[in-house]
């Protein structure tokens, strides 16, 4: 029998292909609805007054300590990247596109192999520049992997696409020279059947929304899909257990509907048992530092494409299901080299930054979320408060696994007893992948300032996002004074745009510097400057600046004199380190 019609490949070209559409459509339904109900959870315990204990957290100020006035006045400046001697500056920028260099390399040879199986599945020639243009098609996750890794803004993906299809237009472009009978309709069709609807399945799960559990969601359906559609197969394909399934069912009371339709529950549930313990794996490798949340999303992509395009390769073979999977493992053994390599030279336990922020700022939070994850993180570890504004955000395998269990609360501090655990669990060290995780502090309405004495006066370098900072954000203005009496201003950084009324924040700021404390470690700042990143424009430009002012504050180096003071509201002044 011709191989295009054998019952086995049939099922699997058809199969894998209902499993696939069906578990991200569910996955994308049901990612929403989780992330919806968790943030809803978030705030309501937020809102909560605990019924434990709150004792006061070590290095945190009396609240009698004396007020005297310092001698000296408080003056701003804004920063700017013009100098780059910060080695710290210097690592983060460049640490995400070593990464994305090592993935790249990996999925290279992760092309080469979906190439070669093609090739082989098919009996075509394998010849050079017919190679090398199917493995650039092959090469496109390449572009999502590395703006998903190292590219922060949209020139910066754009700048990585172009020059993907720079390359492809090149090896296009030898190819039909040397092949008359091609066209180039032909070979937009190739990379189109190949990259079209992996693509479009990852549109939605590398959203920023709900890139934090799309990938684990879509693992779960995956299984549960596969389960519903191969229990009704194989109970089809068995006249004897068809028929006792009938019985059982018409004993039951069921037709011939309702039969399919349990059919198909009782394959999801059967095989969302074995989803679920992978799910469970992945929390355990999570905590182990065996894996990370990028890559996480890193893998569901190169597995995704692998599996998409290993379906049409049945046609040659049934065993040639596996060729994406084999990619899949090549491109690990790969990436796990490149990392292992690039181990001696990252920092083993970077310094802590500590990030608060209006809550208010929704999206733009979580645009500087994001970016301090693909810089900031390389190199050091984030701590923060939780708040709604990044709750759905920054959600990690283990809070997720968590919360669908019910153990979210435990998560939520109530005492100084539970802040100084979690202070002590705090993991400060970097992933195999030479990223540093982020750790949230889920806080009630009465734990929040104990939380945030503390991690004040522990982190090396605290940032405060005062976009949309007005008279109303009470709680920022008991922030600032916090940080005025814990932490040096050597340390701190503050963001502003347009939206931020200065002329209060600097009233605000004045009023904090006359009351600090005796003890406060400004008093012996001399001059006391405060270090300002105008962000009204989201470029690579503000984005350097930003970080440069963080990994200047993390490294605990003292500002130079200035060449003019800058008192003026909006003055954007350069801040030399």
């Amino acid at each position: 029998m011709d191989k295009q019609f054998d019952p086995l490949t049939v099922a699997l070209t058809g199969q894998l292909s209902i499993v696939l559409v069906a578990a991200a459509i569910f996955a994308l339904v049901v990612s929403l609805l989780i992330l919806w109900r968790y943030r809803r959870a978030v705030i309501k315990s937020m809102r909560r007054r605990s019924r434990s204990q709150i004792l006061a957290p070590p290095g945190h100020m009396p609240a009698d300590e004396p007020h005297r006035p310092p001698d000296t006045a408080l003056m701003f400046d804004f920063a700017t990247a013009a100098a780059k001697s910060n080695l710290l500056y210097r690592y983060a920028r460049r640490r995400p596109w070593f990464a994305a260099l090592i993935y790249a390399i990996a999925g290279a040879c992760f092309a080469a192999t979906m190439t070669t199986a093609f090739l082989l599945s098919t009996k075509m020639a394998l010849l050079p520049w017919r190679f090398l243009y199917l493995t650039w098609v092959n090469a496109w996750p390449v572009v999502l992997t590395t703006n998903l890794v190292a590219a922060v803004t949209r020139r910066g993906q754009m700048i990585v696409l172009a020059i993907y299809l720079v390359g492809g237009i090149a090896l296009s472009g030898s190819l039909l020279g040397r092949s008359p009978d091609l066209t180039v309709v032909q070979l937009t069709y190739l990379w189109l059947n190949a990259n079209t609807i992996p693509s479009l399945l990852l549109l939605f799960f590398l959203n920023r929304r709900i890139r934090a559990v799309g990938p684990l969601v879509l693992v779960f359906m995956v299984f549960g899909a596969a389960g519903a559609t191969l229990l009704v197969s194989v109970t089809s394909n068995s006249p004897k257990l068809l028929r006792a399934i009938s019985d059982f069912a018409h004993s039951a009371g069921l037709g011939a509907t309702g039969t399919l339709w349990a059919l198909h529950l009782l394959g999801f549930a059967l095989f969302g048992i074995a989803g679920w313990l992978i799910l469970d794996s992945l929390r355990q490798m999570y905590e182990r530092k065996q894996i990370s949340d990028q890559t996480v999303s890193v893998d569901a992509v190169w597995l995704l494409f692998g599996i998409v395009n290993s379906i049409g390769l049945v046609f040659g073979g049934a065993r040639w299901i596996l060729s994406g999977l084999v990619a899949f493992v090549i491109f690990k053994v790969f990436t796990a080299i490149g990392f292992r390599l690039l181990h001696a030279s990252r920092f083993l336990a970077g310094p802590r930054l500590l990030l608060l922020r209006v809550f208010a700022l929704s999206r733009r939070s979580e645009r500087l979320y994001h970016a301090l994850g693909k810089r900031w993180r390389t190199v050091g570890s984030i701590q923060m408060i939780a708040g709604p504004d990044l709750a759905t955000t920054t959600v990690e395998p283990h809070e997720f696994l968590d919360f669908i269990t019910g153990k979210l609360p435990r998560r939520f501090i109530d005492s100084g007893q539970s802040l100084d655990l979690r202070i002590s669990q705090l993991d400060v060290e970097a992933d195999g992948d030479g990223r540093f995780r982020v750790s949230e502090f889920f806080c009630h309405e009465d734990t929040w300032k104990l939380a945030l004495g503390r991690l004040a006066d522990e982190s090396d370098a605290v940032l405060m996002d005062l976009r949309g900072f007005s008279e109303k954000n009470a709680g920022c203005v008991y922030e600032i004074n916090e940080l005025f009496n814990l932490v040096s201003l050597q340390r701190i950084v503050f963001v502003v745009d347009d939206s931020t009324d200065q002329e209060f924040m600097r009233e605000t700021m004045k009023r904090a510097w006359r009351q600090i404390k005796e003890r406060s470690p400004n008093r012996r700042l001399a001059p006391a400057r405060v270090c300002l990143v105008q962000l009204s424009r989201w470029n690579a430009g503000g984005i350097r600046t930003l970080l440069y002012a963080i990994s200047v504050a993390a490294s605990g180096l003292s500002p130079r004199e200035p060449s003019r003071p800058s008192n003026a509201v909006g003055d954007p002044q350069e801040f030399s380190w």
